[in-house]
């Protein structure tokens, strides 16, 4: 029986086939292919990320703070700016007073149930927190009898009730800028007052005149200053004092 070779095994075989046609087997010429082999995991990408993700959200926590503090911030200087407007009220109403009283004696002895004094006071510390002034005089803003004024203190003056002026609560004091409790034109008591001027002689221009000196010379009635001090108190506990000189 003859034995038919292979088409492609025939007696000038490639290298993959046998000698006499038959399987194939590998050349030892020929290199073989390296199987590749799984490399371990080693995590380093992972540690990046987290880094990453952490530094993101210290960032995010840093933006939240941020904008809460502004926005505090914001709110904290419009509730000051509305407290202010409140004692400017306050500072109107005390000028009321003063004017519906000028005439007469009621303001040349002290009110105290209308926050008047007919003295300057000049130790007042209208804040609470001059505390190395000796003597002090302390406002009882709180109505608790300057228990909450820290430091020493000589005396302790009530202000106005608290009344609700714009939405805040407002309350005042007012001194009479004199050094007693006296009527304005008593010789014994010294006030401040303004100066009235007179009249210079226009003749003698240019010349010197010592007889016609001219300039300021006290006016004829005392008109004292009064000053007044207000204090709002708004919302979040915010704060404000003011102060006004008011003459006549």
């Amino acid at each position: 029986m003859a034995i038919m070779n292979h088409p492609r095994c025939g007696f000038a075989a490639p290298p993959q086939c046998g000698a006499a046609g038959g399987l194939a087997v590998p050349d030892p010429r020929r290199p073989i292919a390296a199987t590749p082999v799984a490399r371990g995991e080693r995590g380093i990408s992972l540690l990046f990320a987290l880094l990453a993700l952490a530094a993101l959200s210290l960032a995010a926590v840093g933006l939240v703070r941020s904008v809460g503090g502004g926005s505090l911030a914001i709110g904290n200087l419009g509730f000051k700016l509305d407290a202010t407007a409140s004692a400017t009220m306050g500072a109107e109403a005390a000028i009321t007073y003063l004017t519906a009283n000028q005439a007469g004696t009621t303001l040349d002895s002290n009110q105290v149930a209308a926050g008047y004094y007919a003295t300057s006071t000049d130790a007042l510390d209208a804040t609470g927190r001059n505390t190395a002034a000796a003597p002090r005089a302390a406002v009882d803003w709180n109505n608790d009898n300057c228990a909450t004024v820290s430091g020493a203190f000589t005396a302790c003056l009530d202000p106005t009730a608290a009344t609700t002026l714009g939405g805040n609560s407002v309350s005042w004091i007012i001194t009479r800028l004199c050094s007693a409790a006296l009527s304005k034109d008593d010789v014994t008591n010294s006030c401040a007052s303004s100066l009235s001027s007179a009249p210079i002689d226009d003749a003698n221009s240019g010349g010197i005149d010592y007889g016609n000196k001219g300039g300021f010379t006290p006016a004829a009635s005392i008109n004292p200053y009064y000053r007044v001090i207000v204090r709002t108190l708004g919302a979040r506990n915010s704060v404000s004092y003011t102060e006004t000189i008011v003459h006549y």
